[in-house]
C-alpha cells in the first residue's frame, strides 16, 4: 500500500502544505472556515471544545462535497457514510459534555472525569432537558452505530453496512440538535 506524502512548502505557513498538488475542489466548493462553525456553535463555552467541533464540522462538509462531486466506489461510499456518522456522534458527545459541564458549574456542582456517552445522554434528556425525546432516541441509536467502529464487533460486511440515507439522516439530526441546544 502506498504511504501518504506530505509536501511542506513553508514550515512557518502550514496552509501552504501540499500546495504543489492538484486542487481537489474549486474555491466555491471549499468547506466553510473554522470561524464560520465556531460562530454557529458559540453556545459551547469551552473554547477548545468549540474549536474542535468547528474542525469536525469542516471535515463533515468536506466529506459531503467529496461524495457529491466525485464518483465514489461502493465500499468507499459505505465507509465514507460510516465516517460521517461517527464524526457526528463525536460532535454531539462533545457538545453534550460541554453543556452539562457548564450547567453543573453554574449550579456549583463538579462534572468529574470524562463521562460515558450513555450517561451524558441520560443527563441531557432527563435532568437538563437539552434533548427532545426524538433526539434522545436518535442519539442512543447513533451511539450504538458508533460502537461498530471496532471491526471485530460488527456482524455485517462494511461494504454495505452504512447508507447515504443513514448519513443524511444523521446530518439532518445534527442540525436539529444544534438548533435545539442553542436555546439553552
Amino acid at each position: 500500500m502506498e504511504l501518504l506524502r506530505k509536501t511542506i512548502i513553508n514550515p512557518a505557513d502550514r496552509r501552504k502544505d501540499n500546495s504543489d498538488k492538484k486542487e481537489l475542489f474549486l474555491k466555491d466548493r471549499h468547506p466553510h472556515t473554522a470561524n464560520f462553525y465556531k460562530d454557529q456553535w458559540l453556545f459551547i463555552e469551552d473554547v477548545t471544545v468549540r474549536e474542535n467541533i468547528a474542525y469536525q464540522m469542516q471535515y463533515l462538509e468536506f466529506m459531503v462535497h467529496l461524495y457529491n462531486d466525485y464518483q465514489i466506489y461502493l465500499t468507499v461510499e459505505s465507509l465514507l457514510c460510516k465516517d460521517i456518522i461517527v464524526t457526528i456522534g463525536g460532535i454531539i458527545e462533545a457538545a453534550l459534555f460541554d453543556l452539562i459541564s457548564s450547567a453543573k458549574k453554574k449550579a456549583g456542582l463538579d462534572m468529574g472525569e470524562r463521562t460515558d456517552f450513555t450517561i451524558l445522554l441520560g443527563q441531557a434528556y432527563h435532568e437538563y432537558g437539552f434533548l427532545t425525546k426524538d433526539l434522545w432516541h436518535f442519539c442512543h441509536d447513533l451511539r450504538k452505530a458508533r460502537n461498530f467502529v471496532h471491526l471485530k464487533a460488527a456482524d455485517f460486511q462494511e461494504h454495505q453496512a452504512y447508507t447515504i440515507e443513514q448519513a443524511n439522516d444523521c446530518l439532518n439530526k445534527l442540525e436539529e440538535f444544534r438548533l435545539n441546544v442553542n436555546k439553552f
